[in-house]
């Protein structure tokens, strides 16, 4: 016998025979493995609040409603583009129109749609009961409010990827350029974003059905509202972008009003998860220090704007000392009215220190603390509006910006402290009634 016959042959039992027969050689490993094992283990690390609302979003009669309307939209605006230019199209810039009607059809899901289903994502959890259920997991209040925040995020990104071939056509079409596309689509998805931090923020306000309603219809009235106003704003950057690219200015100012959207954005995302987190949780340093943030790129925005752009016009210092007093009394009103209660959860992380127990004890929360923590921030803004017009004054440049007399700084600075004073008053006279 050869030694081929001594060689072990591997079987299989096959269902049809019941017969033993040869088996196939064993599968090897394909390239994919790898991959689909760590989309797996990356899959599991995921937010489950995450998952579990993309997946309802995605099987949703809304989004399937809005996402055929949007393809539906996107075909019919380029058959009717294309027959309206005729021939010209060969020769005419007709890129801008063209763009400006797709991003009609994107707007409305991207600016009212998205954001109003992040509002009522986390208004259902309250209306079915559901979110004490939540509440009881190991998923903490800010994991609940990124899981819905990523699945509006999800959502925005497949009506990009949906219009995103209609928006490289207009570019073929001429007359308008590459970045200014990208321009447009970016502040568009930043303001969905923002707005769906807001939708969120709305949503955790209260559990009534009757309130639930009033706030649906100004949020709605709202998002209508900015979605109009976007329409004249478009037009506008689609006619004279181009010439703007190329000044630095433009990028300054675009800079100062991401941070401020940004800032905003983290502001409403921590007051949504502090509206749902539990009762003898720490729900104002965060905010606090948010709030500080803000004040801080504010000053140096105004300081560079007034000193560069504007050279030194007094109607603007007074315009924006007015803006400072109507954030912080607005801010001001919410912390006085918290509770003076803390928990031992709480007094734990009290500051212990000396240094900590000066500067870090107004970060904690409380109505007596917030209110000293307005007045501290109100008596900074006033500090360095006050060291800032009397080093210009002294350096001699004053009479280089030739707008701002040493007198009108004086009256400047004298306006500032008297709103100060007032806002002191009534947020002190509102502490004493709550506490009354």
């Amino acid at each position: 016998m050869s030694d081929s016959a001594n060689v072990d042959i591997p079987l299989e039992v096959t269902a049809e025979s019941g017969r033993a027969q040869p088996a196939g050689p064993p599968a090897v490993p394909g390239w994919w493995l790898p991959i689909d094992r760590a989309l797996t283990r990356a899959g599991d690390r995921l937010n489950p609040i995450l998952v579990k609302e993309t997946r309802q979003a995605l099987k949703s009669k809304q989004f399937t409603i809005t996402f055929g309307l949007l393809l539906v939209c996107g075909w019919i605006w380029s058959i009717l583009g294309v027959a309206y230019s005729g021939t010209d199209i060969y020769y005419g810039a007709y890129g801008p129109d063209m763009f400006f009607g797709y991003y009609l059809i994107l707007a409305l899901p991207l600016l009212v749609i998205v954001p109003y289903g992040a509002f009522r994502s986390l208004a259902a959890e309250q209306d079915d009961r559901t979110y004490e259920l939540l509440s009881i997991t190991s998923l903490g209040p800010r994991q609940i409010i990124r899981g819905k925040l990523g699945s509006a995020l999800v959502q925005m990104m497949v009506y990009l990827s949906a219009i995103s071939p209609c928006l490289a056509f207009t570019y073929m079409l001429r007359g308008i350029d590459f970045p200014t596309i990208l321009f447009v689509i970016f502040w568009a998805a930043t303001t969905s974003l923002a707005l769906a931090v807001l939708g969120l923020l709305f949503g955790t306000l209260t559990t009534e059905k009757h309130w639930q309603v009033v706030l649906s219809v100004v949020l709605i009235a709202g998002l209508l509202f900015v979605f109009f106003g976007s329409w004249g704003l478009v037009a506008e950057i689609l006619t004279g972008l181009e010439s703007a690219f190329a000044q630095p200015e433009f990028w300054e100012v675009n800079a100062a009003l991401l941070t401020a959207v940004v800032s905003f954005l983290v502001l409403f995302f921590y007051a949504a998860a502090a509206q749902i987190t539990f009762a003898s949780d720490n729900r104002s340093t965060r905010l606090r220090v948010t709030m500080v943030a803000q004040q801080l790129l504010f000053i140096g925005w105004v300081a560079w704007l007034w000193i560069t752009e504007l050279h030194g016009e007094e109607e603007f210092l007074l315009l924006v000392i007015s803006l400072l007093w109507g954030y912080w009394f607005l801010m001001g009103m919410f912390m006085t009215g918290e509770s003076p209660e803390l928990s031992p959860r709480v007094k734990r992380d009290l500051p212990q220190s000396f240094l900590g127990r000066a500067f870090l004890t107004w970060f904690n929360p409380g109505p007596g603390t917030g209110y000293v923590f307005v007045f501290c921030n109100l008596l900074v803004g006033l500090l360095v509006l006050a060291v800032g017009l009397t080093a210009i004054d002294a350096s001699g440049q004053a009479r280089v910006l030739r707008r701002l007399s040493s007198t009108d700084a004086t009256k400047v600075i004298a306006f500032a402290g008297m709103g100060i004073g007032y806002i002191v008053i009534y947020l002190g006279l509102g502490l004493a009634a709550i506490r009354l």
